[in-house]
């Protein structure tokens, strides 16, 4: 495919609504980088630039690390995707987790009423009003906030989307592993797939150059998203990467370097029908 870099440019450089772009754009076609651009500030009231290398949160762009360490432990014999996860973990589970599977947790299918009912209440940053985002560190942080509700269906009937399934699935590998999840995933995800600048920050630590993030307050301005989210990345989001160590993972996982031939072809090969339109049906 011929791709005109740049009218992309200038697509990218023009848009304005709802507001200009601000972030990197990293495209590859193998070892060759076609277009590398950074675009707005990475912190505005400093005006300090993005730059192709800035961190950025990625939210739940790396629920594909928790994916694949999953994919590893099965790969290793240390669970099975029909594993039962009462049988993974050494906690009290919520409610209609009788029956779920690593596999129901891994596609979104278990059932379960997440800790975060999006569908309900879309506003993430409330959650902390009653538990403070500084301590929820780790996976077992998460497991009071899920509500005494029943499951929403039965495991397997179908697909929904669900931050709280990977929650327990950051907890299985701690469980497994006896490694804390961040841990575990910077040793044998990270690091194997050769990505260098990427990891589970604290808030209150993160290193040189990194992006905030910011929410648009209803007058206009902007604040930082610093008390909207756990102090650490977790299991479900929240993890801090750059373009290139993305580009730099795909590549690790396309190559087959993190996970075997067949499972890596399994990892992407469609499971569960999601009800919705083209393009994202599984």
């Amino acid at each position: 495919m011929q791709l005109d870099l740049q009218r992309l440019t200038d697509c990218i450089e023009h848009q304005t609504e709802p507001e200009p772009f601000s972030g990197v754009v990293y495209l590859t076609q193998g070892d060759e980088v076609l277009l590398e651009g950074a675009y707005g500030d990475a912190i505005r009231t400093e005006s300090i630039p993005n730059t192709a290398r800035t961190r950025f949160q990625m939210a739940s762009g790396c629920k594909v690390f928790t994916s694949v360490a999953v994919c590893q432990l099965v790969e290793q014999g240390k669970l099975a995707f029909d594993t039962p996860l009462r049988e993974c973990v050494d906690a009290t589970l919520p409610n209609g987790a009788s029956g779920v599977t690593v596999r129901h947790l891994l596609t979104h299918s278990s059932g379960i009423t997440s800790y975060f009912e999006e569908d309900i209440d879309p506003d993430y940053e409330a959650l902390w009003k009653g538990t403070p985002m500084y301590t929820v560190r780790g996976p077992r942080d998460f497991l009071p906030l899920f509500p005494d509700k029943p499951a929403r269906f039965a495991p397997g009937a179908r697909f929904e989307y669900n931050d709280g399934g990977y929650i327990l699935l950051g907890l299985a590998i701690e469980c497994i592993t006896g490694t804390p999840f961040a841990a575990y995933v910077q040793a044998n995800v990270l690091e194997p797939a050769g990505v260098a600048d990427s990891g589970y920050f604290f808030a209150d630590q993160l290193p040189g150059g990194t992006a905030y993030a910011y929410i648009r307050n209803p007058d206009g301005t902007w604040r930082t998203n610093v008390f909207a989210i756990p102090i650490v990345g977790g299991p479900d989001g929240g993890a801090y990467t750059t373009a290139p160590d993305m580009a730099q993972f795909w590549k690790a996982l396309m190559g087959k370097t993190l996970l075997s031939d067949g499972m890596a072809a399994l990892f992407l090969d469609a499971q569960i029908a999601t009800s919705s339109k083209p393009p994202s049906t599984h």
